[in-house]
């Protein structure tokens, strides 16, 4: 009996090639994956103490942070040392930590970012035309309502105090900042003052309410300062969807609001 050939009907390079396309697409689903930066949530009661203290004695953005907090813990704060606010600091934290059932949420939290991490990254990538500038990006939870960073490290301070729906954008907001850092912050400073180049990567997020809604939910509004200039910067953006112009746009522009 004579050898049957391609019962498909089909090439027998079609079926080679569709079968490549596969592993391709595997291989480089599963490098995405395993090449992801990591997010860890991390309860760290020092840090949120460094946060507590250092808020209640510093003014930025013409925010007057200390405003955010009852007055007695004000007293508690202003002025002290950083030694002598930790020692307030620490059982007042513990006992609030209770109340917030702390564990509970960084459980929640950790969750909640592993589900987006694959869109957040993917999208921010897209928005800004380059990789993700961290390998590993560590959130403390922390009790009061001010989200710092340190870009450097790679660390943000996400506020649980704060709604659930702010989880998302302050990580996403922070991220963006990371990556204008990163890849533009050099190149800024030789035309900005550093103080310049902060109110203009403050003013910059306000794109992610165009490239980002359906995952941060509320709105980011930013600060009352960078109002006109975030106005100006998303107008330039819904026309022009390139970030690297948008930063030498908003570097071109920015000395009209030196003053505001």
């Amino acid at each position: 009996m004579a050898k049957l050939g391609n019962t498909n009907n089909q090439p027998a390079g079609l079926v080679i090639n569709f079968s490549l396309a596969l592993f391709i697409y595997d291989f480089v689903l599963y490098n995405s994956l395993t090449n992801m930066p990591r997010i860890i949530v991390k309860q760290n009661i020092k840090k949120d103490a460094w946060n507590w203290w250092h808020a209640c004695n510093k003014i930025s953005y013409g925010e007057n942070w200390k405003q955010r907090i009852d007055k007695k813990l004000q007293k508690k704060l202003i002025g002290k040392t950083r030694k002598q606010a930790f020692i307030f600091l620490m059982t007042y934290l513990k006992d609030l930590y209770k109340k917030e059932k702390i564990n509970q949420k960084k459980k929640e939290i950790q969750n909640l970012l592993e589900r987006n991490q694959k869109e957040i990254f993917l999208r921010m990538e897209k928005v800004t035309g380059k990789k993700i500038c961290q390998r590993e990006l560590i959130c403390f939870l922390t009790t009061f309502p001010r989200a710092p960073y340190n870009y450097l490290r790679g660390y943000i301070w996400l506020p649980i105090i704060w709604p659930k729906e702010t989880y998302l954008r302050t990580f996403i907001h922070e991220l963006l900042h990371f990556q204008t850092y990163t890849y533009w912050g050099k190149k800024c400073l030789k035309k900005l003052t550093n103080k310049e180049f902060e109110n203009l990567k403050e003013a910059l997020t306000i794109i992610l309410n165009e490239e980002f809604m359906d995952l941060i939910i509320w709105p980011d509004r930013g600060y009352k300062v960078h109002k006109n200039l975030r106005a100006e910067l998303l107008n330039f953006w819904r026309e022009n969807k390139s970030f690297n112009k948008l930063i030498n746009y908003g570097v071109k522009i920015y000395p009209k609001y030196r003053n505001q």
